[in-house]
């Protein structure tokens, strides 16, 4: 087997790094206002509406990049807060539907949007339910959690409850090219995840510690959320293992399996939905983008993006900063 020279190796690199920053580089074009629009229904029908909100792709409380043109767009997080404020505001709004389709992501992200749903709910006392689609793992099965009701679609993916951190060590890989660590640090933890130095068994107990506490906190949530379900169940259940929406029904990790207008029909059944008249509620929306979509497929999430170029090129994911993470990640 033939391998690059180690200077072509380094000059690929950083020609897959500093182009994918081009991406980052542009101003923001979006509008600072989302603008309501309508799923179903009609302008001149009912006073009553249902929020939609998608929450799609990984969970992060950083802004994601756009496209080559368009730059950077809010966080998930700070989209839902923004929605969620809206609809505080509009009195006409009756309930609201977290379109879910996520594999999850970061404790905090996944945290912070839990938080605010339910503060959300405490404020405007309307019904919040949750609908899954194709996935929602581990962080987004986690937010969840704040939420009246969990409707799957039939083949959803869910359940991957637990904790990780993502990490490389290209230790013996550099060691092979006469490369060495000539990190100085003030104590022998400092470096600790260093991705050209092995861990030691007291640094790899300083991540471990912090993600079983973590691991702690996300079975309470669930705890909160699916109190029926026993604590020596749900043990079993959140070992990581994924489930079908048969499955999770059948543990009680999910209320009920359906599609969009079964959830519509479920969210105005549940405690807290106040109808002003006998007239079926709109279905409306939150978004910066431009055309109304015709129908409920066709709405997506403002923020979501795909991997990035030298994400899309490694066959590996890199966490530099430490990040822990409520995420389902088969790769």
């Amino acid at each position: 087997m033939k391998f690059l020279p180690y200077k072509s190796v380094l000059f690929t690199i950083s020609f897959l790094f500093f182009s994918n920053c081009l991406f980052l580089s542009f101003p923001n074009q979006t509008s600072p206002i989302p603008k309501e629009k309508l799923v179903t229904g009609s302008s001149t029908e009912g006073l009553d509406k249902i929020l939609l909100i998608p929450i799609e792709g990984e969970i992060s409380d950083k802004k994601s990049s756009g496209s080559f043109l368009s730059g950077d767009k809010d966080s998930i997080v700070s989209r839902i807060k923004t929605y969620l404020s809206m609809a505080e505001k509009d009195p006409a709004i009756k309930a609201v539907i977290l379109k879910i389709d996520s594999p999850g992501g970061s404790v905090t992200a996944s945290d912070l949007i839990h938080h605010e749903i339910l503060e959300f709910k405490k404020r405007k006392n309307v019904p919040v339910l949750s609908l899954f689609m194709d996935t929602a793992a581990s962080g987004a099965y986690y937010l969840s959690m704040a939420t009246d009701h969990i409707q799957a679609h039939p083949t959803t993916i869910t359940g991957s409850i637990g904790v990780l951190r993502f990490g490389i060590n290209a230790k013996e890989a550099l060691d092979k090219l006469g490369i060495k660590s000539s990190t100085i640090r003030s104590g022998p933890n400092k470096a600790t995840g260093n991705p050209v130095e092995e861990f030691t068994p007291e640094q790899k107990k300083v991540f471990q510690d912090i993600i079983m506490e973590n691991y702690e906190r996300f079975l309470s949530i669930i705890k909160k959320g699916r109190p029926k379900i026993k604590e020596s169940e749900l043990r079993k259940l959140a070992d990581g293992r994924i489930y079908s929406a048969n499955q999770a029904l059948e543990n009680g990790l999910i209320d009920s399996i359906g599609y969009f207008e079964d959830a519509v029909v479920q969210v105005t059944k549940l405690p807290g939905y106040k109808p002003s008249s006998g007239q079926a509620p709109k279905i409306v929306f939150y978004s910066y983008k431009g055309p109304t979509p015709e129908n409920f497929y066709q709405i997506d999430s403002d923020t979501s993006t795909g991997p990035t170029l030298l994400e899309s090129l490694l066959p590996f994911r890199i966490s530099p900063d430490h990040k822990i993470h409520y995420l389902f990640s088969p790769e």
